[in-house]
């Protein structure tokens, strides 16, 4: 039988296509939510820093478990504290789960050229980028929420420039890996945008003081204990102990509280980044630790830190002048370069390398070059594969291979930008 031609094509293969699709989606959203109910993580740090914030306790307090994030990030999980400790799990794990599907969203609309080749970049940018988000997942961090506060503020940006801002003055209250956002009004001439990141960030840093004094009621037990997990292991609900010690009653206390905790280089105690051989280094995961490690203590760690943020810094002057008119992936390269530099940097942190993936293999794609593939292929692999740094001999090139391998992604992405020949999406570039 000879179909007619005015005859419109059997809807059905696409609609198996549309339930094929979204039942692969539900069944992995299933399996991460099973991982991350059982996985023990930093909503129980949030848990904890809220609850002794709601009862005017100190909360960077030396422990198995040191909360050591800015103080504001206590305040996240206030809202949903009313409800209890696993409905506001569950709670927060559906909002990272919805922030990470519009921020993916947002980068695809942002960066991505119309054709056929989109979907082969998506596929392949998901693939490198599924270890920093499984990462996120199962360590139960803040990542996809930061990652997705950049991305609908670099979205927001070219045409409401104070709501961009805002936004990213909000992720970086809750960490300090978009600290450099900062610079990006300064260096495009938007002053005013400039002094409304630094008003916000600065009142989402003084807001637990502010809201201190009205902060009622006491705690008069020694620690509390808070559930490390909703399911059970082997049959047992694991419990992490809390220690309940009194807050400081002087002006400005959880902000002196903070700094003497992540920031102080007291001789006599290690305190954030300076501690170069903690269990952080076995993985040298940021350009401060690979050099740290190496320098030992011929420098000291401030300078190391220093050092990171004027040479990125200093690089990035030259591109945003050339390149002021594609701020969605100038600002990318400005969140990345601090994650990069960033003495903590883990890989639920590398989650924002996404948007250069996208941008750096479409290049690769559309260009059809064996070579920019190849070099794609081993750096992207070696940042989001663990098997293929299992194939590495042993020592040092093993233990810094997610630092050096994202430092390649970003110089390929500052290159590709530089020159002026990168495809994008319509979007990407200022009105």
């Amino acid at each position: 039988m000879i179909r007619d031609p005015a005859q419109p094509r059997s809807t059905l293969p696409r609609l198996l296509g549309c339930w094929l699709f979204l039942g692969v989606v539900a069944f992995v959203i299933a399996v991460l939510f099973y991982r991350y109910l059982l996985q023990d993580g930093d909503f129980d740090v949030y848990w904890a820093a809220t609850f002794r914030y709601l009862h005017g306790l100190q909360v960077h307090v030396a422990e198995s478990n040191l909360f050591t994030y800015p103080t504001f990030a206590a305040l996240l999980l206030m809202p949903l504290y009313p409800l209890g400790y696993t409905t506001a799990k569950v709670l927060f794990f559906l909002a990272n789960v919805v922030v990470l599907a519009g921020a993916l969203q947002v980068c695809h609309n942002q960066l991505l050229a119309p054709g056929r080749e989109r979907f082969v970049v998506i596929t392949l940018s998901l693939i490198f980028a599924v270890r920093s988000i499984l990462a996120v997942f199962n360590n139960q961090q803040t990542d996809i929420l930061i990652f997705g506060l950049i991305v609908f503020g670099l979205a927001c940006f070219p045409v409401r420039s104070f709501k961009g801002v805002g936004l990213m003055a909000v992720a970086a209250g809750l960490k300090a890996n978009p600290l450099f956002m900062f610079l990006l009004p300064v260096l495009t001439g938007r002053w005013r945008s400039a002094a409304v990141f630094v008003t916000v960030l600065a009142g989402l840093v003084m807001m637990p003081d502010a809201f201190k004094y009205a902060v009622t009621g006491t705690f008069l037990a020694s620690e509390f204990s808070v559930p490390g997990a909703v399911l059970p292991k082997n049959g047992v609900v694991p419990l992490g102990q809390f220690k309940a010690v009194p807050a400081s009653d002087e002006v400005f206390g959880y902000l002196k509280e903070h700094y003497r905790v992540t920031l102080s280089a007291s001789p006599s105690k290690i305190h954030w980044w300076h501690d170069r051989h903690s269990k952080y280094a076995k993985k040298n995961q940021s350009l401060y630790r690979i050099l740290a490690s190496r320098l030992d203590r011929s420098v000291p760690s401030n300078y190391v830190l220093l050092g990171l943020c004027v040479f990125f810094g200093l690089l990035l002057i030259p591109l945003t002048r050339r390149c002021r008119g594609q701020l969605f992936v100038l600002g990318m390269l400005y969140y990345t370069a601090f994650i990069l530099i960033g003495p903590q940097s883990s890989k639920p942190h590398f989650i924002g390398f996404y948007a250069l993936l996208v941008f750096c293999w479409q290049d690769a794609v559309l260009a059809r070059s064996v070579t920019k593939l190849a070099a794609l292929a081993v750096l992207s692999s070696l940042m989001g594969l663990k098997f293929s740094v299992q194939l590495l001999p042993d020592g040092a090139l093993a233990q810094d291979s997610i630092g050096l391998a994202g430092l390649g992604i970003w110089l390929y992405s500052y290159c590709l930008l530089m020159s002026g020949r990168a495809m994008l999406g319509e979007s990407a570039t200022e009105p």
